[in-house]
């Protein structure tokens, strides 16, 4: 599952309501916002909010507000939440007892602080008989510059809270204008401050976390895009350029799997072979360098018509014709693709 992030500062507009469809459009379902309200804003945040939850019920999706117990207790007495609840989850902070966690588990929809919660609080949420299927945990977005979590730390509490049963939120920058005052992202991992937001969000379904979030306020539709390949339609785009003169055209217009048994510097097109129907010459036998796609020629016997992409530099062979090259944006994709993993190559 995918969502985005909403600020109540912001107003919910025409434009606020074009990008909500966008998104959902894209294959995103919640929406993540913040109600901590300033004595200053009160009135113009909570307006924004009663807006907000009418536009989540009018799109269907998914509303998350994070919020401290004061926060919750003026919010559960609005008509708006009152009449939508089952489209909101509280994500509640550390302000709140477990003991109180169990008590509004039977009326609400809950989540927890993925990065603080201990086994002390595990040790009283079992013993109040609570339902870790029933909660979500939730990872902070981190706005300040170095302070992001810990990779090797970050990992290691996945394990654990996935072992425990829960479902894992955790953020990816968004792209820019990024959210401010900092205007430096809001991610969850440090590492992930200054890289593409679907380049972060396949490492974080690769470190067991469930439901991924853009923590800033915009996603470009080009990042949308990748989000809806991937995440609805289950495959990776990679975006190749420099195409040789002589490049098939099915290599564009199929879905394609690495081999089920991966080679270690090669992704082999499992498909690639049977598509080639014709005498592959040998031409652009140049160097292969991380990134080249490839296609075996007559020199390499029943292998030819095999397309492969390289994932480490090669030596250039009078067997093997270069056809183009992953962009440089996508490389890092490259790792991601284990064995009998879906991708997709695009002109």
């Amino acid at each position: 599952m995918i969502g985005f992030s909403f600020q109540l500062q912001q107003e919910v507009d025409d434009s606020t309501m074009k990008y909500f469809k966008d998104m959902k459009d894209s294959g995103f379902s919640e929406v993540f916002t913040s109600a901590h309200f300033s004595t200053k804003e009160f009135n113009e945040r909570l307006d924004n909010l009663l807006k907000l939850i009418q536009l989540i019920d009018d799109l269907k999706l998914h509303l998350i507000i994070d919020v401290d117990r004061s926060d919750f207790d003026f919010l559960k007495e609005q008509s708006a939440i009152k009449n939508n609840n089952s489209l909101i989850t509280f994500r509640l902070n550390h302000s709140f007892t477990n003991s109180t966690v169990a008590q509004l588990l039977k009326s609400y929809s809950i989540a927890l602080n993925a990065s603080t919660i201990g086994n002390n609080d595990i040790r009283e949420l079992k013993d109040l008989n609570v339902d870790f299927n029933k909660l979500d945990v939730w990872y902070d977005s981190y706005p300040h510059i170095d302070t992001g979590l810990d990779l090797t730390w970050f990992a290691q509490k996945n394990r654990w809270l996935k072992k425990l049963g829960f479902q894992i939120h955790a953020f990816v920058p968004g792209d820019k204008p990024l959210n401010g005052p900092l205007f430096d992202g809001m991610p969850t991992l440090e590492r992930h401050r200054k890289i593409h937001p679907f380049i972060a969000a396949i490492e974080l379904q690769k470190l067991d976390v469930d439901n991924i979030v853009i923590g800033d306020n915009f996603l470009s539709k080009s990042q949308r895009q990748a989000f809806y390949d991937y995440f609805v339609s289950g495959y990776i785009p990679l975006h190749i350029s420099d195409t040789r003169i002589g490049t098939p055209e099915y290599l564009f217009t199929n879905i394609f799997h690495n081999r089920k048994d991966p080679a270690r510097d090669l992704i082999r097109l499992a498909e690639s072979t049977a598509m080639n129907h014709g005498t592959i010459e040998p031409t652009n036998n140049t160097k292969r360098i991380f990134g080249s796609v490839t296609i075996d020629n007559r020199l390499f016997g029943t292998y030819m018509g095999e397309i492969q992409i390289v994932c480490t530099h090669l030596p250039a062979s009078q067997r093997v014709n270069i056809l183009g090259k992953i962009i440089e944006q996508d490389l890092k994709l490259l790792s991601y693709i284990d064995g009998g993993s879906a991708f997709k190559l695009i002109k």
